[in-house]
């Protein structure tokens, strides 16, 4: 089915080199921490890295360094290097560490860990003293499965193992077209793809172009009104099986259903099926960096307000990301452009989600419809 709205994406992307995506995330970032730095006025903002920097993570990191590294830095993930073999791993990408939390939460339960207070626990002293002991027990936990232990420890969770369960993609250059980079970004939890320079002789990784970058760069260059189509009328597969969790679900329930579906966001939804939120990668992060401190077998609303609210980040928001049915295409891109949630979840007239589209869908959609003959 040939689709308007698919042969404006493409004609963008067949327009650009890849260097051309690159400049608009340095600016882009650049800008964004600018405005962060605004909202702290009077307090003190580490710098981060320079924007031109490309984050590498050394394979002698633990894993819990590595996605501290990620999260400081705004990134969801980046390649691997060992240094002793001078080759790239793979890529780690921080929704591997939820492998790490749910396994830690498992042995948190295992050695006789008890969230939330029992009823015989209701002075605020005992409530207080309980939280902390519980908070010691997880701790406990984490130093168990060796989240954050050196290798070679024995039983220590590495990130070259985490790494290599993400192969890198071929290796591009800066000139290589966009057309090339969609190759790449179409296949299967293949979210970044790294951009090298060979002129020493060995590929050193300059840059990474991800999914979510790619289509904020295509966002930015397409013209007003071009994307207008209808979802129901542009071809682009948006119904599909959606992966959600009841509301009255634990936390720990949430992030194993994740964790097993490699996703970062699952829609949350009510007894009668309609969409009252959704998980995001951040809250990944929010949960890691809580270390237990909030029980997991609290259902996943209310651990997910409070976990948000103890790790608060000015100007930080948690919309439920949706859309409906009658929209365009233009509102889905431009949805997914502006929050960097990596789905939009698309709901009937009674919210009730029918659909997703991800940042993969829409590279899909505008790669295949948008070669088809008479394409607009």
């Amino acid at each position: 089915m040939s689709s308007k709205s698919a042969s404006t994406l493409l004609d963008v992307v067949k327009s650009y080199k890849a260097s051309d995506v690159m400049e608009f995330t340095a600016k882009k970032k650049a800008l964004d921490h600018k405005v962060k730095r605004s909202f702290n006025i009077g307090e003190q903002v580490k710098e981060q890295y320079p924007t031109s920097h490309v984050i590498v993570i050394d394979s002698k990191m633990t894993p819990l360094e590595a996605a501290s590294l990620l999260w400081k830095n705004n990134v969801m993930g980046a390649p691997v290097y060992d240094t002793k073999a001078k080759t790239y791993v793979g890529m780690f990408d921080a929704r591997d560490i939820l492998s790490c939390v749910t396994a830690a939460h498992r042995e948190f339960l295992h050695m006789g860990g008890h969230p939330s207070p029992g009823e015989d626990i209701a002075l605020p002293h005992d409530v207080e003293l309980h939280q902390k002991k519980q908070s010691e027990l997880m701790a406990k936990a984490l130093q168990h499965i060796k989240i954050d232990s050196k290798s070679p420890t024995p039983g220590a969770v590495t990130v070259s193992y985490l790494a290599a369960r993400n192969p890198m993609s071929n290796f591009h250059t800066k000139d290589d077209s966009l057309l090339d980079i969609c190759k790449e970004l179409m296949g299967r939890h293949m979210h970044r793809v790294p951009i090298t320079d060979s002129s020493s002789g060995k590929p050193v990784c300059t840059g990474i172009i991800s999914q979510s970058g790619l289509v904020s760069f295509i966002a930015s260059r397409c013209p007003p009104g071009s994307l207008d189509e209808k979802l129901t009328d542009s071809g682009l597969p948006y119904r599909k099986d959606i992966v959600k969790i009841a509301d009255d679900a634990s936390a720990a329930s949430a992030f194993e259903l994740l964790d097993s579906k490699r996703l970062s966001g699952i829609a949350v939804v009510d007894e009668d099926g309609k969409l009252i939120g959704n998980t995001s990668a951040r809250d990944i992060k929010n949960a890691v960096m809580d270390a237990g401190r909030i029980g997991m077998d609290m259902d996943i609303l209310s651990y997910l307000a409070r976990v948000r609210q103890s790790q608060v980040v000015k100007n930080d928001k948690y919309p439920s990301c949706h859309v409906h049915e009658d929209a365009t295409v233009g509102n889905v891109v431009n949805l997914l452009a502006k929050t960097g949630f990596h789905r939009v979840f698309v709901v009937d007239d009674d919210m009730r989600p029918v659909g997703v589209v991800s940042f993969a869908d829409i590279i899909n959609f505008f790669y295949k419809n948008g070669m088809l003959p008479n394409g607009g």
